[in-house]
């Protein structure tokens, strides 16, 4: 109920209340007319003290009617309260006879529908209207009226005009003021009708006065309660009732902002591969101004509500199925699905909305469109990757330079694949022809190197889209790098099972492999000039320029940027600063130097050169000065100071610039001083020299040591620069060393000299005299010399001393000395002298250290001469004379070669042995590790093995024995028919005789045989056979009993001899032995012919001839022949019945008849038949 006042001022009249629902909400009602009889009365409420105490001019006591302020208390009676029903009929009592009605038209009627009215069984106003005026009906939810209430000719003005509720929830109860105001000048009576639904209630009205009345521009008020049982819209309305002809609706909403979430009614999720679960994540905000709670649920499960934080429908799922969202929040709804289904979402205001999910799965399908730019394939033979399938080749470049390829990767699918890329090191493996890897030869090893690079690493291939990949090779070092990029998917599945199936696995699968390969070069920089000197001193805070160049002989340009120096207040930079060279491009460059302060500045400016290690730097320097002062000489040199003596000098300043210069005299502090006490003393110390001016000071010396002294002064200069002055003195007395105090003789030869060095050195400015002796214990062993013995030392001099020693003992020399005395010294300087045990003379022989064999052979030819040499070295560096002798007279001669050869071989084997020999040299001088080589020569004119001694002496060394042997064969006799034959000297001429008639006697034939150089008689024993035809007896044995071929007389009777010894009589030789055995021999046999000589036994004298008799005795021929042919041959065997020819014991030995090769005649006849 509310209590309100009501104060009409016309007819009453109809007005048309517009509601309407929300778009996506169902409300109870659409709209309604409201009759005047449903409408409560309403009661009068005394305001009158409000309005005499606001409005005090015009509204007092004599002007409101007693009686006014009881009729305001009656309230809005509605019929739904006992109490206030009484309450309402007791306050109309009182105030019946005070009731005064306002006699106006009423247009109230106009306002409500009578229709709904009577439906509902409720008073319309035609029930008690006295008249029925056309009615007006209430405009359409939505619209307004088409009159506004200014042409109502209103009374109150409500404020506000339209009640809103748009904060609520359910259960709560809201409260809401109405204000009416009296637009009008005169006193007005008000009433409300109350709300027609349960959810809005009216208060009791606050009047100004007591009475009811509100007072022109004066307002009453009235409380509006509101509590919904639900979200949802409401819609009502007052009704106020006033003394005008009019009365007007004052409309209620109670409307929250409806919750507006940002989803489409189609989620599409587009593609899933085969096999997988897609989620998808789709933002729902919440862009209403109100909250709200939603479900979603599958539309076939619509109205039960899931608990669970998915909501699932084969193939799909949604979640979180709940969830609620204040104004302005999102939630991300998580969808997977492979086909299509619907979805419902139900909002707790009542809403409902249906949302469709659309999906297809394919296949996975990555594929290399193209390569941006040249790509050097594969050499043959080159090693790549077992696996890749691609390859890219960047060409030389240099460390931290980027180069660049595109490649162009189509996705295949409809689908978003997400990738990234492993730089993996490759699988180099060689395989033959027709060969394929093994798994076992797969490995999978990161690439560490950093140089390669693919953007993006990572992301999303879009779905049937061409994507460009940018591959970056960068190398940091001079070296090759090789890698493989795998492009590795995501989340691929790996059997193909339900979408959503917990089971399902996933796994990362390399689609593509890409193989790449990079060298890289040095950059090349180079700066002309290499360094920027500035000659001579610049003054300070004046800029001075030098120009250079920087050549770019790199493959690229290169970016530089010079680094500004600033350094002791010192400014160095270059112009320009920055920039740019291009490939084989010089750019030119100005240096730019500005000093500080007088300094001497050596730097390096350092240019930074992009990409590379190391900067390149250029030296700079230069000199600043400020005000300057001159010294005469930079140093001052007191010379050769004697101890004790005190030494001064004079020093020019001139100050040559244009400023005062003020100077001083400041000692430099040299740590290596260590007497503070010798001091240079400046007078002058300190003084200001005006510009271009000059002074003098002296320098005062004073020490009291022997040393050299070393000092540096400085002129200091005020704000100009320091001038160093260095001082030397050397104060000295005499002092002499050794630079090696020791000397080490290693290889000492007894009474050999040996030269050492040994170095004096004077430490001292002063000439020193020297002279040498030797001492020690051991100095009576050895001698030495020293060269020079004695001499002068100049100032800071050294001299080399060569020392000679000989040691003439085989002891080691430990304590000798040698002992140098300089003159102005305390002491004497030692030379310790050490020497090595010394070493004796020592010879070898042809390399070997025993006695050398020199064997000429055993086939040497008589009358030949064989030359065989042997060395003789001297092991050590002592001179020793040689003499080369024989053991005897024997054999060798040392008779030197002379031009004439043949006589001097004569008179070589003159002495009859048979042969000789000769030695060069045989005597001489062997130097300090020589080798010498001896040539002995034989000469022979007789057969047989010779064996001699050579006895070699060497200085005081034992003699040495060096054997000779020899075999010499041939025969020393020859026939003057044919003359000597060197190479076949026991065939003698073939002996042929005229034709002989049968039984004719023949004469001898003489044949002559020399032995003219023999110095011994040779007895040749001969022996004839005759050969015939078709003789098949080969040979005849004939046994002997002692020597083979005796002697015999004249008469051809053996003649008895004594046997004699050939080497010695102790060891009788083989051929000793067979002189006295039975002997046998192989004769040819004879034939019937005789061809003989008259003698089987001849003597050849020495140095004589002998002669051969040969008979040829024919026989008689048978008539059947009437020729014949006789061939024979004779052999003469050599004998010697001298024993000294036979053998000189252990020099010569002979072989005799058949043991040597016997001279040969060969022999022939003819016989013919005599006629």
């Amino acid at each position: 109920n509310l209590l309100f006042f009501f104060s009409p001022l016309s007819q009453p009249t109809r007005r048309t209340l517009h509601t309407s629902s929300s778009p996506a909400c169902s409300h109870p009602f659409e709209h309604h007319e409201f009759p005047m009889n449903c409408i409560p009365l309403l009661l009068f409420q005394d305001i009158s003290h409000v309005l005499m105490s606001v409005f005090k001019e015009v509204y007092n006591k004599d002007i409101i009617e007693e009686g006014i302020q009881l009729s305001n208390l009656i309230k809005t009676n509605v019929g739904k309260n006992i109490y206030h029903d009484k309450y309402v009929k007791e306050l109309q009592q009182v105030t019946s006879g005070t009731k005064v009605f306002f006699k106006i038209k009423s247009t109230f009627c106009w306002c409500v529908d009578d229709d709904i009215l009577k439906r509902n069984n409720l008073i319309s106003p035609g029930d008690y209207l006295p008249a029925e005026i056309p009615r007006i009906r209430a405009p359409a939810p939505g619209m307004r009226c088409s009159y506004s209430l200014d042409e109502l000719s209103q009374v109150f003005q409500a404020i506000p005009q339209v009640m809103f509720f748009t904060e609520y929830n359910n259960g709560g109860v809201y409260e809401s003021t109405l204000e009416l105001k009296n637009v009008t000048y005169t006193s007005r009576h008000v009433r409300i009708i109350p709300p027609t639904t349960p959810y809005f209630s009216i208060g009791l009205g606050r009047f100004p006065s007591d009475g009811g009345i509100v007072a022109p521009g004066m307002s009453c008020e009235y409380t509006l309660r509101f509590a919904p049982d639900s979200l949802g819209d409401f819609r009502d309305f007052l009704v106020v009732e006033t003394e005008s002809e009019h009365l007007f609706v004052v409309p209620i909403e109670a409307r929250r902002p409806p919750p507006v979430l940002t989803l489409p009614r189609v989620l599409n999720c587009g593609y899933c591969l085969v096999g997988g679960v897609k989620f998808l994540e789709f933002t729902c905000q919440n862009v209403g101004l109100s909250a709200g709670t939603f479900y979603i649920i599958p539309k076939d499960k619509w109205p039960s509500l899931s608990t669970t934080y998915f909501s699932e429908k084969s193939p799909f799922a949604v979640g979180p199925c709940v969830f609620s969202l204040q104004p302005g929040e999102a939630i991300v709804l998580e969808v997977s699905s492979l086909s299509e289904f619907a979805f419902t979402i139900i909002c707790d205001n009542c809403q409902v909305k249906d949302v469709s999910i659309e999906g297809e799965s394919q296949l996975v399908g990555v594929e290399l469109v193209s390569i941006c730019g040249e790509n050097e394939p594969l050499t043959p033979g080159e090693m790549h990757d077992l696996t890749a399938e691609h390859f890219v080749r960047f060409s030389k470049c240099h460390p931290h330079i980027e180069q660049q390829k595109r490649l162009v990767i189509r996705n295949n699918v409809h689908l978003e694949l997400p990738f990234h890329w492993q730089i993996m090191k490759p699988n180099l493996r060689p395989l033959l022809p027709g060969e394929t890897h093994e798994l076992s030869h797969i490995q999978f090893h990161p690439d560490t190197n950093d140089v390669y690079h693919m953007n993006p690493p990572m992301g999303l291939l879009a779905p049937c889209q061409e994507h460009e990949f940018l591959l970056t090779y960068c190398p940091k070092e001079l070296k090759d790098y090789h890698s493989v990029f795998h492009l590795v998917l995501r989340d691929i599945p790996l059997i193909v099972l339900h979408p959503v199936h917990s089971g399902s696995k996933l796994n990362n699968v390399i689609i593509m492999e890409i193989e790449v390969k990079g060298s890289t070069e040095p950059y090349r920089v180079l700066l002309e000039p290499y360094g920027v000197i500035i000659p001579g001193e610049i003054f300070i805070s004046i800029a001075t320029r030098k120009q250079f160049q920087m050549w770019n002989h790199s493959k690229t340009f290169i970016l530089f940027q010079w680094e500004t120096l600033n350094i002791n207040s010192h400014v160095i930079e270059v112009e320009p600063s920055a920039g740019r060279i291009e490939e084989n491009e010089c750019f030119d460059f100005d240096v730019v130097v500005t000093g500080g302060k007088p300094d001497k500045l050596e730097t390096n400016l350092v240019c930074n050169i992009q990409h590379r290690h190391e900067p390149v730097k250029l030296p700079i320097e230069v000199s600043f000065k400020g005000p300057a002062v001159k010294l005469s000489v930079p140093c001052v040199d007191f010379g050769l100071v004697r101890l004790g003596d005190e030494a001064q000098t004079t020093l020019s300043l001139t100050n040559t610039t244009p400023l005062e210069a003020s100077w001083m005299f400041k000692e430099k502090i040299n740590n290596k001083q260590d007497h503070k006490d010798t001091q240079v003393v400046v007078e002058p110390g300190t003084g200001v020299l005006p510009p271009f001016a000059s002074c003098s000071v002296t320098l005062h010396l004073n020490v009291d040591f022997c040393q050299t002294f070393e000092t540096e002064m400085e002129l200091i200069v005020e704000n100009g620069t320091t001038s160093p002055v260095w001082i030397q003195a050397v104060v000295q007395s005499p002092q002499v060393c050794f630079l090696n105090c020791k000397l080490v003789f290693s290889d000492l030869y007894l009474g050999v000299p040996s030269k050492g060095i040994v170095t004096l050195f004077n430490q001292t400015l002063l000439p020193s005299h020297f002279s040498w002796k030797l001492q020690g214990k051991q100095a009576s062993l050895c001698t030495a010399t020293f060269d020079p013995p004695s001499g002068i030392l100049g100032p800071n001099a050294t001299m080399n001393i060569a020392v000679n020693l000989s040691s003439h003992t085989d002891l080691k020399l430990t304590e000798v000395a040698a002992i140098c005395e300089v003159q102005g010294m305390n002491s004497p300087l030692v030379l310790q002298i050490v020497g090595s045990q010394s070493k004796k003379l020592s010879v070898s022989y042809s390399d070997s250290p025993s006695a050398p064999i020199i064997d000429f052979g055993k086939d040497v030819i008589l009358k030949t001469e064989v030359t065989k040499q042997f060395l003789m070295t001297n092991d050590s560096a002592i001179p020793a004379a040689f003499t080369i002798k024989p053991e005897g007279k024997a054999l060798c001669s040392m008779t030197r070669i002379k031009d004439h050869r043949l006589k001097f071989v004569t008179g070589l084997l003159a002495h009859g042995n048979g042969a000789a020999f000769v030695v060069q040299p045989d005597s001489g001088q062997l130097g300090p590790f020589e080798t010498k080589t001896v040539d002995v020569t034989a000469f022979c004119d007789m057969w047989g093995e010779y064996r001699d001694h050579l006895i070699c002496k060497v200085g005081d060394l034992e003699p040495m024995n060096v054997t000779m042997q020899m075999t010499v064969k041939g025969c020393p006799l020859y026939f003057p028919v044919i003359g000597p034959r060197p190479d076949d000297q026991c065939l003698g001429p073939t002996m042929q005789s005229v034709t002989h008639l049968s039984n004719e006697s023949t004469p001898d034939c003489v044949l002559s045989l020399i032995g003219s150089s023999l110095l011994t008689d040779i007895r040749v024993d001969w022996e004839v056979y005759n050969i015939e035809e078709n003789d098949h007896k080969l040979i005849e044995l004939v046994m002997t009993y002692g020597d083979h071929f005796p002697l015999k007389d004249d008469d051809g009777n053996e003649l008895l001899k004594g046997t004699f010894s050939v080497f010695n009589e102790e060891d009788p030789t083989e051929w000793e032995k067979n002189q006295t055995l039975m002997g046998t021999s192989v004769n040819l046999q004879s034939g019937t012919v005789s061809i003989s000589h008259s003698k089987t036994q001849i003597v050849i004298p020495a140095k004589s001839t002998g002669c051969i008799h040969m008979s040829f005795t024919p026989f008689n021929l048978s008539e059947c022949q009437r020729e014949s042919r006789c061939v024979g041959v004779a052999y003469g065997f050599l004998n010697l019945d001298s024993e000294k020819a036979v053998c000189i014991p252990g020099k010569v030995r002979r072989d005799l008849a058949l043991d040597l090769q016997p001279v040969k005649l060969d022999l022939l006849g003819t016989i013919k038949l005599a006629a």
